[in-house]
């Protein structure tokens, strides 16, 4: 901004120099104008008189006209001088700049500050008012003086912030004297002054909030003597506490809270690992657990930790089992034998060579797999009509008869498969129509001969008769015979030519 400013004026300045320097162009122009019109346009005298040699005041002769027309018309010299000090002015014009800038950024937001204004009013007058004289010399053009300005208001404000620090350094170094030696009253005063002259100083907002916090970390540390001389180690810990929460450098409070704790911590696990113990005995899990685990968090790797985890464990292994085959039994009693068998399963990985747990899942297994066959022999009972799966369902009934009484759900498998196995087994009468010259036969029960009417007894399920007659393509008659059917009759006549 402050540049902005200055670049502003500078245009300025320099348009009004162009503009000078064109007038007084254009005003020569118009002269050498004037002069050739006179010499060439004037009339010439047939008799001149010799020149006479004209003088100024300084001395200096006054040039003829001809001898100022042939000047004119001469190259002019150029101004080394003029150029020299174009060049200086540049060079001025730009350590102002940077002087400027240098002093708006490093010490004018310190020295415009009211907290400075509050300590040294005066100096902070004069040396902004040498900065503001600076500018309007720079702003005229007046570059080398406004330069001297700027190198005294630098100057000047430098030594008054390094003064203000000085000061700053010195309240700051009370305040921490009076603070270590406990004396509240004569440490906020110097801090308060500290903080007045550089109210953005880290380290005096640090030292004043622990300026704060004296009287009442005093306050705790003299709780904490009288507890002690009561010997009343919790109140005493208590108020050490308090204290180094609102003051964490006194090491010597430290010292003693550590041994205050270490004490209560023996005595906090003693308590727990006898009254782990007793919980153990009582069989009361839960309980032991939490006073392993409170007694762990004091002592980790103490005998008595291990001692009282061991025993809790083999607590757990019992209770655990117990409930398994509590469950078991429940399993058993509901007639879910599936979940009997999986309970018998993890009461045996704990204790394994029990002979209650090996003999209730052999037993729990025996029925499920009962239960199983059974199942898929309802689910497909057409498969009764072969005599051989007939055999093996009576040998199935047969053994779920002998343990049906432990499980109503395997009896009534049972007796419904039993039931099966009867109906499969009781043959229907098949009436078969033909026409004499046809072969028949049932696929996987054998031949029935050419017939015009015969009947034959079959066992339920579904079978396929075949005619054959020479010069006719064969005839397929699939049959199903449903368990329970009182008579069927069928008529095959191969009635397509080959």
């Amino acid at each position: 901004m402050l540049l902005d400013k200055l670049d502003q004026e500078y245009r300025a300045t320099r348009r009004r120099r162009l503009l000078y320097g064109a007038g007084f162009a254009g005003a020569a122009s118009l002269l050498g104008l004037f002069l050739i019109a006179t010499v060439v346009l004037w009339p010439q005298t047939e008799a001149t008189s010799p020149p006479v040699e004209q003088i100024r005041q300084d001395g200096s002769p006054v040039l003829s006209v001809d001898e100022r027309l042939g000047n004119s018309l001469a190259p002019v010299p150029v101004d080394e001088a003029a150029s020299i000090d174009a060049v200086d002015d540049a060079a001025t014009r730009e350590q102002v700049k940077d002087l400027l800038a240098d002093f708006q950024q490093q010490f004018e937001p310190a020295l415009a500050a009211p907290e400075f204004a509050a300590w040294d009013g005066a100096t902070q007058r004069e040396v902004l008012a040498a900065k503001q004289a600076a500018f309007e010399k720079f702003s005229r053009g007046q570059y080398s003086d406004a330069l001297a300005d700027m190198d005294a208001a630098t100057a000047r404000a430098r030594d008054a912030l390094a003064a203000r620090d000085a000061a700053f350094g010195t309240a700051l170094a009370a305040a921490r004297t009076a603070y270590e030696a406990d004396n509240h009253a004569d440490a906020a005063a110097e801090i308060t002054r500290a903080r007045q002259l550089r109210p953005d100083s880290a380290d005096a907002a640090a030292l004043a909030a622990d300026v704060d916090r004296l009287p009442g970390v005093l306050s705790a540390i003299s709780k904490a003597s009288v507890a002690r001389v009561e010997n009343n180690t919790e109140a005493e810990e208590e108020h050490l506490v308090a204290a180094l929460a609102l003051d964490p450098e006194h090491p010597e409070l430290a010292d003693r809270l550590s041994e205050l704790r270490a004490t209560r911590a023996e005595r906090d696990y003693a308590a727990r690992v006898e009254s782990g113990l007793a919980h153990v005995s009582a069989r009361r899990l839960s309980q032991a657990r939490a006073d392993l685990k409170t007694a762990q968090t004091l002592f980790a790797d103490r005998r008595e930790i291990r001692l009282l985890s061991q025993q809790i464990e083999e607590l757990s292994r019992q209770l655990e089992f117990e409930n398994m085959m509590a469950a078991a039994a429940s399993a058993r009693a509901a007639d879910d034998w599936a979940a009997a068998e999986n309970f018998y399963a993890r009461a045996g990985a704990i204790v394994p060579d029990d002979p209650q747990v090996t003999g209730g899942y052999h037993l729990a297994g025996e029925i499920n797999g009962l239960q199983r066959d059974l199942s898929a022999i309802r689910a497909a009972p057409e498969r009764l009509a072969s005599q051989q799966i007939a055999n093996q369902a009576s040998a199935l009934v047969s053994k779920a008869r002998d343990i049906a009484e432990l499980s109503p759900g395997l009896a009534a498998q049972a007796q419904e498969v039993a039931e099966l196995v009867e109906a499969y087994a009781t043959k229907v009468s098949v009436r078969i129509l033909s026409d004499g010259v046809t072969r028949i036969s049932v696929r996987g029960i054998g031949q029935v001969g050419a017939t015009t009417d015969r009947t034959i007894e079959l066992r339920p399920g579904s079978y396929i008769f075949e005619g054959t007659r020479a010069g006719f393509r064969s005839k397929l008659v699939q049959v199903d015979i449903p368990p329970g059917t009182e008579g069927l009759m069928i008529e095959i006549y191969p009635n397509e030519p080959v």
